[in-house]
């Protein structure tokens, strides 16, 4: 099997959501860089890119998709490039020059089963992010979710979406730091283009007036990330 047909197959388990700010106007330098030098590498070792995207209007950001089959092939895979292979030996300093900081790091599992690979490497041009943080009320959120939020979505048609949780798991790498939020869930969402992204978003601003009052009583925090899809 193909490195590429391998890597649009596997289950995942394991999702980094990596969000990296680089020196100012640099992310299409910095995708090409980062495209060319590590992804094949990467993809061999087990750490499956499933997603390069910049934000739209936003010239510093990098945000990209690192998928794992477990924890223990991300605890080997990150041993394997980053301590043990020559490409980041000798291509590491040129991409950490063009970054400020990439710490900012989500470590997720599927809320409910392994998502293949194939779902979230998407030829779709748009992919939203959602986070949702949920002070203490999480499990009643997750049961909105699949009670009531999904059916709607998926009533509109909106049939493209995950949804992941923090994993909990200890990061067993600390040299990459990653956030562990036990209040946080996640979805993502995939959009054939720009027309499909603001009519769903119309809709789902036109949700039921009682769907909308439970979430907002039950999510205290909600933030979007709007992507742009850099696959082709």
């Amino acid at each position: 099997m193909s490195n590429l047909a391998q890597q649009n197959s596997e289950n995942i388990k394991v999702l980094e959501i990596r969000n990296y700010l680089l020196k100012p106007n640099l992310t299409d330098k910095f995708r090409d860089y980062f495209h060319s030098k590590f992804v094949a590498q990467m993809d061999e070792l087990g750490g499956y890119t499933l997603g390069e995207f910049k934000i739209n209007d936003v010239n510093d950001r990098f945000v990209w998709f690192r998928g794992f089959t477990d924890m223990k092939t991300r605890f080997k895979f990150l041993n394997d490039f980053y301590i043990n292979s020559a490409t980041w030996k000798e291509y590491g300093k040129g991409a950490n020059e063009m970054m400020i900081n990439s710490d900012n790091v989500y470590l997720l599992r599927p809320l409910k089963k392994e998502v293949n690979s194939g779902v979230l490497k998407t030829e779709k041009i748009f992919t939203v992010v959602d986070f949702y943080i949920c002070n203490s009320t999480l499990e009643k959120v997750i049961d909105q979710f699949e009670t009531a939020y999904i059916p709607f979505l998926k009533n509109s048609k909106m049939e493209d979406i995950t949804l992941w949780v923090s994993e909990m798991t200890e990061n067993d790498f600390p040299r990459l730091p990653v956030f562990q939020d036990k209040n946080l869930l996640v979805s993502i969402s995939h959009y054939k283009d720009e027309k499909e992204f603001y009519a769903r978003e119309k809709e789902i601003d036109n949700m039921p007036a009682d769907l909308k009052k439970s979430m907002q009583e039950l999510i205290t925090i909600q933030n979007k990330l709007v992507l742009l899809n850099l696959n082709f």
